[in-house]
């Protein structure tokens, strides 16, 4: 039912690295990249050029001065001035280590990563990643090119590899990323979120930057057999319990820990996805930036 150790795997790094760029490359061809632009924004717009006014075209656009002198009404056209910076914010404390199915949480996330390091090379934009448990692990600053999401997709595989550990601190995350980042970025923060104590941090965070949420979970923490005795270890601070399962009311209390992160979220006022390590989870984050393009349109 529970793993006793973190599971040890034989694959190298460097194979699991290159699988991880299949499975980006598949999701991109999917049309992934093509919402992940939409449904992140640069810092503005400027100014293209002046043509002539086509039916459809937005009245609050047109240039009454060119119109005025031409004599035929025309419509001033605007681009997108992407330069998007894109940070990937993974916790690799000790609760992310947990899997009972075929991944771990850290493994989900780290694919989360390889999606999002590679779609940002798909839209010429920046991306960094942040490392973070108690304290800050490893951080590499934004960059574009293929080359280094390379190098962060090789980061975040390494990381859960060697093994999670710690306990989350959100504030000194974030704390962190206040120092490092000078311009407005989007901020994905993949995390169990099993720690609650994130919201002042995350509520102070999304002030600057665009805050999203990624909860990745695990099916055995939300549901256990019947009727058991079971030894539990905190794989974050090493307390061990023996606990009945027939009494434990395990699927309530999941349920009730579930609905109080939402909450703290909205409180927060960040756009949260939780994604499972039993299911893909390609359905669930195309819906999300689809529905995030419908809202901000």
């Amino acid at each position: 039912m529970f793993r006793s150790k973190s599971p040890q795997f034989k694959v190298p790094v460097a194979k699991r690295v290159r699988d991880l760029e299949i499975v980006s490359a598949r999701l991109i061809r999917a049309g992934f990249a093509g919402d992940y632009h939409s449904a992140f924004h640069g810092r503005g717009i400027e100014f293209s050029q002046v043509r002539e006014y086509q039916p459809g075209d937005d009245i609050r656009t047109i240039d009454w001065n060119v119109t005025a002198r031409t004599g035929a009404p025309h419509v001033k056209e605007f681009i997108e001035e992407r330069d998007l910076t894109v940070i990937v914010a993974l916790d690799v404390s000790g609760s992310m280590g947990f899997g009972s199915v075929d991944w771990r949480k850290c493994d989900i996330a780290a694919e989360l990563a390889a999606v999002f390091a590679f779609s940002a090379v798909e839209n010429s934009d920046r991306v960094g990643l942040l490392l973070f448990s108690d304290g800050v692990r490893r951080f590499l600053p934004p960059r574009r090119g293929r080359a280094h999401a390379e190098v962060i997709v090789h980061t975040a595989v390494g990381a859960a590899m060697r093994g999670c550990s710690g306990i989350a601190d959100f504030d000194r995350a974030t704390q962190f990323l206040e120092r490092v980042t000078s311009k407005r970025a989007v901020v994905l923060m993949i995390s169990d979120y099993l720690n609650l104590n994130f919201e002042k941090a995350m509520k102070r965070l999304n002030r600057r930057h665009d805050l999203i949420a990624i909860c990745v979970t695990d099916p055995r923490e939300e549901r256990f057999p019947p009727g058991a005795l079971a030894r539990i270890v905190d794989s974050e601070n090493g307390r061990m319990r023996l606990i009945d399962l027939g009494g434990a009311d395990v699927a309530r209390r999941a349920l009730q820990r579930q609905q109080q992160i939402t909450r703290r979220w909205r409180t927060a006022g960040v756009d949260a996805l939780a994604v499972s390590t039993a299911m893909p989870y390609d359905r669930e984050l195309l819906r999300f930036f689809r529905q995030r393009v419908q809202r901000v349109s």
